[in-house]
């Protein structure tokens, strides 16, 4: 059906490793759980293009027949920051759950949505983990777009956390038992071997970009903010500032 509940938008990161494993059968039953509500699905490219072209046609195919999934698809890997701020971009609600597609979820997800009270927040993290999270588009207005910069994945987190910080803003937690990262460690990466791995699963790229913005301090000092995620204290590099990579003119 189409989608007729606009107080939110779920949206899913998703690539070529995870697609018979993981989103098959997370989308299917979110759209059981969900069947009024609107999907995004940001489907990053693959190293490998002979497998990409082929992945995106059965992905194409699966996607297709659901009227409540918008999705968008990508040749070439994209960092993480960009698929986020594009599933923002296509969300028709001013709330988005950004979720990773390496998760599990029960069928009282969507009563744990509904009555927990991350409705009610404009930022709130899911059992302490970005790979399931709400923003608002209201934060966007204030803090700036996910950083693309980032090439890859890794430390989008711990940036943009920082930057709320210097707005002033702290996210809210929330304890759902509906939902479980899987934490899983792919066997390869969309961008193939043309970035070192760090942490089992991130891009040593994204780690590089993360320390040539930011100043840390393990003690108070002056021009710092401590910040929760970084476990200290923190300060931007001279000229490193976000760049507007969008205008909020562009947000529905």
């Amino acid at each position: 059906m189409q989608p007729t509940h606009q107080n939110y938008t779920l949206g899913i990161t998703t690539y070529k490793e995870r697609f018979d494993s993981y989103l098959k059968p997370l989308i299917l039953h979110l759209n059981h759980l969900f069947p009024d509500t609107q999907m995004v699905v940001a489907v990053n490219g693959f190293h490998n293009q002979e497998e990409q072209k082929n992945y995106l046609e059965k992905i194409h195919h699966f996607l297709t027949p659901f009227k409540n999934i918008t999705f968008f698809t990508y040749n070439e890997p994209q960092g993480l920051c960009k698929l986020w701020n594009q599933i923002i971009l296509k969300a028709n609600s001013p709330k988005v759950f950004l979720l990773n597609d390496d998760i599990s979820i029960s069928n009282s997800f969507r009563k744990e949505i509904e009555s927990s009270g991350i409705l009610g927040s404009n930022f709130g993290i899911i059992n302490q983990s970005y790979s399931h999270y709400l923003i608002d588009k209201s934060i966007i207005k204030k803090v700036g777009w996910f950083d693309e910069r980032f090439p890859a994945i890794g430390y989008e987190d711990h940036d943009y956390e920082i930057r709320m910080a210097l707005q002033g803003l702290v996210p809210d937690f929330f304890n759902f038992s509906s939902i479980k990262n899987e934490v899983v460690v792919p066997k390869d990466w969309s961008w193939g071997e043309n970035d070192n791995i760090i942490l089992r699963k991130y891009s040593s790229a994204n780690e590089k970009h993360y320390l040539s913005k930011w100043e840390f301090s393990e003690i108070e000092k002056e021009g710092f903010i401590f910040v929760r995620i970084a476990q200290g204290y923190v300060k931007l590099k001279v000229g490193m500032e976000t760049p507007n990579f969008y205008t909020t003119t562009e947000l529905n």
